[in-house]
């Protein structure tokens, strides 16, 4: 018989937690290649990949889920949780019960496992982390009317959206998320799943929204930003263990997709 975890509770290391008007905030961390056993949860809620990648696994389904997607998980419904090679960070948010009610009333449900990969979702939560961590004046009102967008904004996700990969997508984003070090090219990853290059391409994009190029230099500087929050090496050694070809690669994609330098980021971490 598994587990039932009650509201609040998660497996891992829990960094903060915070609640705003019945809705609740936790950071939770875990250990590269730990593992929950297989459990339930009292209550449905959200889960934000900031960091790493995991499998979650179903009596239907076993996903990889990457930084920068979002989890939805339904109340009662046992999975077991598997982390990768590296350090998992996580947001989680629930709602109570009159919330859950509210939004039921507008016919917002969390009912069923759904793994989320839209670019504009990702923002969304990214704001609401950054929020969550660094707050600002009034920041309660703001994370509570960002948290309802968000419910909305899951609710008017197209169906495709919330559909599984096809085995070919899931396989380019394992090998790619498996070793974000390796200079991996498109006629690498074309050769390995026997597609031609152009075609592949168009085929991941297709179903993420992104080139596989695009994706992985997400993936990258997920990783580089817990490197700076959470070690101690310098930016060269992020850089070439990241996969970028030197720091100054780092730094100007960095820029492009944060809008901050490094080393300004990892001080304001």
């Amino acid at each position: 018989m598994s587990a039932l975890r009650l509201s609040g509770e998660y497996y891992g290391t829990t960094r903060k937690t915070i609640h705003i008007s019945g809705i609740r905030l936790s950071h939770q961390q875990y250990s590269p290649l730990s593992s929950s056993p297989v459990h339930a949860h009292q209550r449905e809620h959200l889960c934000y990949t900031l960091a790493g990648t995991f499998r979650e696994v179903t009596s239907r389904n076993n996903q990889l889920i990457a930084a920068g997607e979002l989890l939805i998980y339904p109340k009662q419904r046992e999975h077991q949780t598997i982390m990768q090679q590296q350090y998992r960070s996580c947001l989680f948010i629930e709602f109570n019960d009159d919330w859950l009610e509210r939004l039921r009333d507008h016919h917002i449900r969390f009912d069923h496992f759904t793994v989320i990969r839209q670019a504009d979702v990702s923002q969304l939560f990214s704001r609401i982390y950054q929020e969550f961590s660094h707050p600002g004046e009034a920041a309660p009102l703001l994370l509570e009317g960002l948290l309802i967008e968000s419910a909305v904004t899951l609710s008017r996700q197209p169906a495709a959206d919330k559909k599984l990969l096809p085995s070919q997508i899931r396989k380019i984003r394992d090998l790619l998320q498996s070793d974000i070090a390796q200079k991996w090219t498109l006629s690498d990853l074309a050769t390995r799943l026997d597609f031609h290059p152009v075609y592949l391409n168009r085929l991941f994009k297709q179903h993420t929204g992104q080139t596989i190029h695009q994706y992985l230099e997400d993936i990258r500087i997920a990783q580089v930003c817990h490197l700076l929050k959470h070690s101690s090496n310098t930016i060269s050694d992020i850089a070439y263990a990241c996969g970028f070809t030197d720091p100054s690669h780092l730094h100007k994609v960095f820029l492009k997709k944060k809008g901050i330098r490094p080393l300004a980021y990892k001080s304001q971490a």
